[in-house]
């Protein structure tokens, strides 16, 4: 699994997973569960296949993520 984007927004969040939800890309957003508790200690983290990257990343790209304090797009890293 590569990191797409990290989020510390709820509005980012939900719109994300809107997103590739409409397009059925699998995802794993690390947590998620936490963030209420921890959010700008701990975004969340959007991870997608290694497939599924490229078709992920320009879903992510047309939209502006400028709610939260912590927004980041990863780059080719590993997750």
């Amino acid at each position: 699994m590569k990191e797409l984007v990290s989020t510390s927004n709820l509005a980012d969040i939900a719109l994300i997973k809107s997103l590739l939800d409409s397009e059925a890309i699998f995802y794993l957003a690390q947590g998620e569960n936490f963030h209420l508790l921890r959010p700008l200690i701990e975004p969340v983290r959007f991870l997608v296949s290694e497939a599924d990257l490229d078709r992920a990343k320009p879903l992510i790209e047309s939209i502006r993520l400028s709610y939260g304090p912590l927004v980041h797009s990863s780059g080719d890293e590993d997750a």
